[in-house]
């Protein structure tokens, strides 16, 4: 599907799946979104450290036009060395979340709507580009990214570091205990 079929899908309020996500329950017309032919590098600034894509883009493809500047992702990816820059977004974690600064998305309303930018700093309210990491698709399309890029020399230091830390150290744990309280007080999400 192209981006307009999406939006006209939308419009006429017809179910969108993303393919291998979801299986209809019903005998409704649904439409199979598969992002691999929206692929490609919209913009690419070496000395601004900012690349933009397009959600279908392999990373392998990202990864090597990267390498050519000496510039690599600063999110983990030798896992998934097959996957689309779109489909790490919605899995998403909070290194990826960290290099996210714009998104371009289609919502459920067919609204094509811009979040962020492509500018290290960006202060103009609520971080959507990155609320919307890891949600796998369910709240919006995702077209395109910008996303910071590190010097591979940086990159390569901080992995040693990096991958001996873990995500569950006794500081996080506070921290994400004080801000559940904050946010959600009577505990109602899991």
């Amino acid at each position: 599907m192209v981006l307009t079929d999406i939006q006209q899908a939308i419009a006429k309020g017809e179910p969108i799946h993303i393919a291998g996500q979801m299986k209809p329950t019903s005998n409704a017309l649904v439409n199979t979104l598969v992002m691999s032919d929206y692929s490609g590098i919209i913009e690419y600034h070496p000395e601004e450290l900012v690349l933009t894509v397009k959600a279908g883009t392999p990373l392998q493809e990202i990864e090597q036009h990267l390498s050519e500047y000496q510039q690599a992702l600063p999110f983990y990816t030798r896992h998934y060395p097959q996957s689309t820059i779109g489909s790490i977004y919605a899995r998403g974690n909070a290194e990826l979340r960290d290099a996210v600064l714009g998104v371009r998305i289609i919502d459920g309303q067919a609204r094509e709507l811009n979040f962020g930018g492509t500018v290290m700093k960006n202060v103009a309210g609520y971080d959507i580009a990155r609320l919307l990491v890891g949600s796998q698709g369910k709240l919006a399309v995702i077209c395109d990214i910008s996303l910071k890029v590190f010097p591979k020399a940086y990159l390569t230091e901080l992995e040693h570091t990096t991958l001996k830390q873990s995500n569950s150290s006794p500081a996080r744990q506070r921290i994400e205990e004080g801000l559940k309280e904050i946010f959600d007080p009577y505990h109602l999400f899991v």
